[in-house]
């Protein structure tokens, strides 16, 4: 019998892998499914379902989840044989075998770095949380060595935490606020740090020996919004996250774009508005950004000093409550607020024309107060029939959805790696 030509084998050993990361990825999406709706949800045929689980199970890679007998199709699809019914794979009475990603596959840490806080958490083979920590420091006072010590140290703790050896660890993912590069793994600027151009990825590659996957914090938030809501990952959307900064991450059906985020908060709306963080003035995050919402109410009322300039959580909920008041002075600053965040989703719409924009973050939390300025000012900005064909939403999530996202954004790549490794 002759053997395959080379060129022949590779593209079926290409094609194999396809299948298998097609299937992986409708169970990431999808949760626990049967044999029969991966078929339909992946495209493939029965028998190469059947072929590419039953491998994945050998590898451990799936296993199958408990049935919940109250909804699942009265038959089992582990069957290749023809009942009376003339069902290939379905005898009746028996409850589906539903298979999902294997939980104790192995381990992956996601880290998110922030002004002031470091935030990191410990996740099984199936995405969900095992363990979380929040680490508050003066984030500006480190070195590239020192960041570099405490990421690690921050990662060996919680594999000690949870009684995680080494080699069950699968990837680590690593958020920050600012600038990255991340095809180098590069944070090439951040508000958090005096430091730039620090290579995280190779020293905690060489430390673990696994992928180090890199990202912007924004992306990371698209990235678990869009899972949140299947709906937002249909088509383009833009989220817009307002909190310690203003970034943006785009997801295109459910997949991040631009891993790098987009630097939306450094769009210039004054050459002489109030100074930005990035050196500059009247950026978008100069008005709009915490950091810069607290620098300017205490010009004119009695509110304690942040660290390093950047309030806490606790000193916001404090803004916000003092805001409440009825003083005009407020009034006025988040009108700014508004109109800023206005410019933002203009901006966004006009250059990307998405189909979703989704405004997100702990920052959103003040949007009553801003919603007239911004809508009023969202209507002069944009084109009216524009505006029409992008839906905007209001998320204002919490600082954990940016290791909930890397955890996503990290498995994807785990994932990549595992399916393309076929024989």
């Amino acid at each position: 019998m002759d053997e395959q030509p080379e060129s022949t084998r590779r593209a079926s050993s290409l094609a194999r892998g396809s299948n298998r990361g097609r299937l992986v990825e409708v169970l990431r999406r999808q949760g626990p499914l049967p044999r029969v709706e991966l078929a339909r949800s992946t495209g493939l045929s029965f028998p190469a379902i059947s072929a590419i689980t039953s491998r994945l199970m050998a590898e451990d890679l799936l296993c199958e989840a408990e049935t919940d007998t109250g909804t699942a199709p009265p038959w089992s699809d582990d069957a290749d044989e023809e009942d009376s019914d003339g069902l290939n794979g379905r005898r009746r009475g028996r409850p589906a075998v539903l298979l999902t990603m294997n939980p104790e596959f192995g381990r992956i840490i996601t880290v998110s770095l922030r002004m002031n806080l470091i935030e990191t958490l410990i996740a099984d083979f199936s995405g969900s949380g095992v363990a979380q920590s929040r680490l508050t420091l003066a984030t500006r006072a480190l070195d590239a060595g020192g960041l570099c010590q405490l990421v690690a140290a921050q990662i060996d703790a919680m594999l000690v935490q949870t009684a995680t050896p080494r080699d069950r660890l699968l990837g680590i993912g690593i958020a920050l606020q600012g600038i990255v590069n991340a095809d180098t793994g590069r944070l090439l600027w951040s508000p958090a740090l005096s430091v730039t151009d620090v290579d995280l990825a190779k020293p905690l590659r060489e430390a673990f020996g696994v992928e180090v996957v890199m990202t912007n914090d924004a992306v990371a938030v698209a990235l678990a919004l869009a899972a949140a809501e299947p709906a937002l990952a249909q088509g383009l959307s833009a989220t817009i996250m307002v909190g310690h900064g203003v970034g943006m991450g785009v997801v295109v059906d459910g997949e991040a774009r631009w891993g790098a985020g987009s630097e939306i908060g450094h769009v210039k709306l004054a050459p002489n508005g109030p100074q930005c963080r990035c050196g500059q003035r009247g950026c978008v995050e100069a008005y709009l950004a915490d950091y810069a919402l607290y620098r300017d109410a205490r010009t004119f009322v009695d509110l304690p000093p942040a660290v390093s300039q950047q309030p806490s959580e606790a000193q916001m909920a404090l803004l916000r409550q003092r805001a409440l008041g009825g003083d005009p002075r407020f009034e006025q600053l988040f009108q700014q607020a508004g109109h800023a965040l206005a410019e933002a989703v203009a901006a966004t719409i006009s250059v990307l024309r998405p189909n979703h924009v989704i405004l997100a973050g702990p920052g959103l939390q003040a949007f009553d107060m801003m919603r007239h300025a911004y809508e009023e000012r969202l209507e002069q900005a944009v084109l009216p029939w524009l505006l029409k064909s992008t839906a905007i939403y209001l998320r204002p999530c919490e600082s954990t959805a940016i290791v909930d996202g890397m955890v996503r954004r990290t498995l994807r790549v785990v994932d990549r790696n595992h399916m393309e490794t076929t024989e």
